[in-house]
């Protein structure tokens, strides 16, 4: 708009409005940010603003005689933002007005282009390495070295001078004329490492020099820009670590060498205990009829196996043929029946109290013994839902024996080695399937599972239970658990049993000595008991309804206080004793944890029963998503019930809104079931397939729900 002869003398005339603009979109992106930031800092301000910015860089697209290979030139300039009348008819338009100084001092030039690349330790030297400009600070630093020596006897490479070379001057000097090469040959920036000795007490530091190639800002000819900075610790540092890296390259060597000498020892174990397999399968084949493992096979099988060896071109061994012989030549032989089913349960490795107590619950009918039923109040009112069959608190363990014998032909032989096959599976699965074993084990699931999981633990063998009473009991939580409920049934506490197992044996708990004997005890029969004769009904709708347990245990969660002390009710319930006394001492502290707070312990246990009674949030994605719709149909029902008694329904538990629980898997998944699997994880690295079963599921609740509405905020939760 406006500009002054000395200003027009200097510079020409201005461009024309699209020619400015041109230049201006012609400039690199972080300059022209930082002129429209400037320019607009100066009109926000509304006052005298000043700064130090090369005048070449603001006038060039503005001006047609500033040339495009101008020199920086860094001046002060004070701007401020005008108003100016731009027509007769009065319009008044917003201006910004710039007072250039341009007959700044040669020191003033230098010090300001070396402050703004950088304020400390900065001297400027030209391209004979003599010094055009120093910060106060670098001047210190260079008399530090050189005491008494005057400004200009401060060179380039007196820098280089002050170090403390091994190779004395001639390696200064090198190290100078490598420096000069790199910087006003090369135009690179330049990093070099200088050794010296301190004047003070005369131990060995180090110092960084770094050097950047610029133009002097009065002349525009070559200059280098140099900062010298103490680095000792980081070199002592540094020597350190060279150090440490060679001790532990030597003991990489030698843990290899270890590892080879193991690998020999491990080499001739394998060697004797392959000699050893092949004395014992001589051993075995001395007895063949004695197995050392469940066999399932059936008459049929081996036969046809036998055949197919055969057939393949194979000829089968002597102890094939007379095995099979045997079998086929007894006149009670079963072919579509295990071989010596009963003989294998009785006198097999799970030892005989194990073998009659499967028999007993996978071939007899549950026999419910006559009495008084529990109630749950004060009185005898009835709950809101009803039992499927009497449960009472007493055991009739004298005559366990005729218990026994009256179940062991009831139900056909063929399910046990599917069961087996089932059972072995539950061992060691992460994501078993509850739902196939159910089906084969028909109205004995949680008290079969149960028996052989603790067996496999080695409890029962260690505390001294005795076997009838423990079945006896077991029979008795099967019966106390309502198939109708569509979720908290046998089925659901099976399925936490097994995952309690899980976490107990290949969770980490028992390589890491978490729990004593007792605590694992504890651990299983908790699981075991944690919804005995839950109706289907959460504690919300017992409070509500003033139900007889809301009332006798004063709203305090009445579904938990009286799973455990239903359970806990029976006389001899493993709460209190079953054992044969015959333990030895064996319930005593054998773990080393002292060194954890009791209330930490606590706190494992608890995390436990937690993550297996949501166990099902690990399964593979078919099993939870069917315990997610059990779930949901059991909240529906309560909500028809709230329907029926008039009250208002809960959330999650309206049948007639869409999605009902479902809908919300997301939000539990990532405020309860992910926080708690990943703590659990993280305190035992064994139980990480859990976590990984858990994020998967995530990920297909994820890509569901973009097709669904947003989650309510209610979290569902499997417990009461």
């Amino acid at each position: 708009m406006f500009q002054n002869l000395e200003c027009q003398r200097r510079f020409g005339i201005p461009r024309s409005q699209t020619a400015c603009c041109t230049l201006v979109n012609s400039l690199a992106d972080d300059k022209r940010s930082t002129l429209n930031d400037w320019e607009l800092e100066i009109l926000r301000g509304n006052k005298v603003h000043k700064s130090k910015i090369d005048v070449y860089a603001l006038l060039k697209p503005l001006f047609q005689g500033v040339a495009r290979d101008k020199p920086d030139c860094l001046v002060r300039v004070e701007s401020k933002p005008i108003r100016v009348q731009t027509s007769s008819s009065g319009e008044v338009q917003t201006a910004v007005m710039h007072i250039a100084e341009l007959d700044a001092s040669t020191e003033d030039l230098r010090v300001t282009a070396m402050h703004l690349r950088s304020p400390i330790h900065t001297l400027l030297f030209n391209s004979k390495g003599e010094l055009l400009a120093a910060n106060t600070t670098a001047l210190k630093a260079c008399h530090a070295h050189t005491p008494g020596g005057a400004v200009e006897t401060i060179t380039l490479h007196t820098l280089f001078d002050m170090g403390l070379y091994p190779g004395g001057e001639l390696e200064a000097h090198s190290c100078y004329e490598e420096a000069v090469n790199a910087v006003f040959n090369l135009q690179l920036t330049w990093r070099h490492m200088q050794p010296h000795c301190s004047r003070k007490d005369g131990t060995a530091k180090w110092s960084m020099i770094e050097m950047w190639p610029m133009r002097d800002p009065v002349d525009a000819s070559p200059a280098v820009l140099v900062k010298r900075y103490n680095i000792t610790q980081h070199k002592e540092l540094e020597i350190q670590l060279a150090t440490r890296q060679g001790d532990l390259l030597r003991q990489n060597e030698d843990l290899e060498q270890e590892s080879l000498a193991m690998q020999g020892e491990k080499d001739r174990l394998q060697e004797e205990a392959e000699k050893l397999a092949q004395r014992l399968q001589a051993v075995l084949k001395e007895k063949f009829l004695e197995r050392g493992s469940f066999d399932a096979e059936t008459p049929i099988d081996k036969t046809l196996a036998y055949l197919q060896s055969i057939i393949s071109g194979n000829i089968p061994s002597l102890q094939q043929a007379l095995e099979l012989h045997s079998i086929l030549t007894q006149s009670d032989t079963n072919l579509r029946q295990p071989v010596d089913l009963k003989e294998q349960l009785l006198m097999g490795r799970m030892g005989s109290d194990v073998g009659h107590s499967m028999l007993q619950m996978l071939q007899g009918e549950t026999i419910r013994p006559q009495g008084r039923r529990r109630t749950t109040g004060r009185d005898d009112t009835p709950a809101p839902w009803s039992w499927h069959a009497p449960v009472v608190n007493t055991l009739d363990f004298e005559s366990a024996e005729s218990y026994t014998m009256s179940l062991e032909s009831s139900v056909p032989a063929s399910v046990v080695p599917e069961v087996e096959r089932l059972l072995k599976t539950a061992e060691d699965s992460w994501q078993f399937d509850i739902f196939a074993f159910a089906e084969a084990t028909q109205g004995h699931t949680l008290s079969l599972l149960f028996f052989h999981l603790v067996k496999q633990s080695g409890l029962l063998q260690v505390l001294g239970f005795d076997i009838p009473r423990l079945c006896c009991y077991l029979r008795k939580m099967d019966a106390g658990y309502d198939p109708t409920n569509p979720y908290h049934n046998s089925i659901h506490v099976a399925s936490v049993v097994q995952m309690t197992h899980m976490l107990l044996c290949h969770g980490g708990i028992m390589h890491n000595k978490v729990m004593d004997r007792g605590t694992l005890w504890s651990t299983y029969w908790s699981a075991l008991v944690h919804d005995y004769e839950h109706g289907g009904l959460n504690n919300d709708f017992l409070i509500k309804t003033a139900h007889p347990l809301a009332i006798t245990y004063s709203d305090d969660s009445p579904l938990e206080h009286h799973h455990i002390a239903a359970a806990a009710a029976f006389k001899g319930s493993p709460a209190t004793s079953l054992g044969t006394g015959n333990s030895q001492g064996s319930l005593g502290k054998c773990l080393n944890w002292d060194e954890v707070k009791p209330e930490d312990k606590t706190l494992v246990h608890q995390m436990v029963l937690k993550c297996a009674d949501i166990g099902h949030l690990a399964a593979d994605y078919r099993t939870h998503r069917q315990w997610s719709l059990k779930l949901e149909e059991e909240f529906f029902r309560q909500g028809d019930k709230e329907r029926e008694l008039g009250l208002p329904i809960s959330p999650l538990m309206d049948r007639n809104q869409k999605g009902g629980m479902t809908k919300s898997q997301m939000g539990f998944f990532s405020i309860v079931g992910i926080p708690l699997f990943q703590a659990l994880a993280g305190l035992f690295k064994e139980a990480q397939p859990m976590l990984d079963g858990v994020l998967a599921n995530y990920k297909h609740w994820e890509a569901s729900s973009k097709a669904l509405p947003p989650p309510q905020t209610m979290v569902p939760s499997s417990e009461s």
